[in-house]
């Protein structure tokens, strides 16, 4: 595969799924016009690599802090985000290639546990920070390895309950009919409520062969 520039990557999937259009300003309800497209792409590049945006003013020639601080404050909601995403993943269940690993109807979540450089809402205390909060980024991944569902949790709660949310609330058009979890994702309640719902829930549970009905 030829070596490409992330920023030519991006611009080539607005162009194929017009995601961007969903990145509306908060104020205006305006769409990026041509000449914010660049903003947009940057501000995104940040927080895709979380490298700030001082050093993206300094990587991206004829974009200043403000014009991307701009993109990313008025346009990256947590809704448009969410909207923006959506057309992805439906553009991409849509490819011939997708197929090949999937067709959309399975799908597994996992939490990864971040650490927190500033007070949030869900940030706590946990053993795996030492004497520093986190919280952890609970997501949902379909057999096409499209991530689909993503939520910010607190990291001592368990991963199960926020299981059926992913389930029954993303936007996406994968018909999800069997979900895959470890040991954190299971209790006996998702089970239930999973079968009452009409799916069918499958967790890897640790040390399955010491358990006793």
């Amino acid at each position: 595969m030829p070596r490409v520039n992330l920023s030519d990557i991006i611009i080539d999937i607005c162009k194929y799924t017009s995601f961007d259009k969903k990145l509306t300003h908060a104020s205006t309800s305006k769409e990026p016009k041509d000449n914010e497209r660049a903003c947009v792409t940057a501000a995104l590049m940040d927080l895709g690599t979380n490298i700030g945006l001082k050093k993206m003013e300094q990587a991206v020639k004829g974009l200043t802090y403000k014009q991307i601080s701009n993109a990313a404050n008025w346009r990256m909601s947590d809704d448009n985000m969410e909207k923006a995403m959506t057309d992805i993943i439906n553009c991409q269940h849509k490819q011939p290639y997708a197929k090949y690993w999937g067709n959309g109807s399975t799908s597994s979540s996992d939490g990864v546990r971040v650490k927190s450089a500033v007070e949030a809402l869900n940030a706590c205390y946990n053993h795996h920070y030492g004497l520093e909060k986190g919280v952890t980024m609970y997501s949902a991944v379909s057999d096409q390895y499209s991530r689909f569902g993503i939520g910010i949790i607190n990291t001592n709660s368990r991963d199960a309950i926020h299981i059926v949310d992913i389930l029954l609330n993303h936007k996406t058009e994968l018909e999800i009919e069997e979900h895959y979890t470890d040991t954190a994702g299971y209790t006996d309640q998702v089970f239930g409520l999973t079968h009452l719902l009409g799916f069918r829930f499958a967790p890897r549970l640790r040390n399955i062969s010491d358990c006793t009905i």
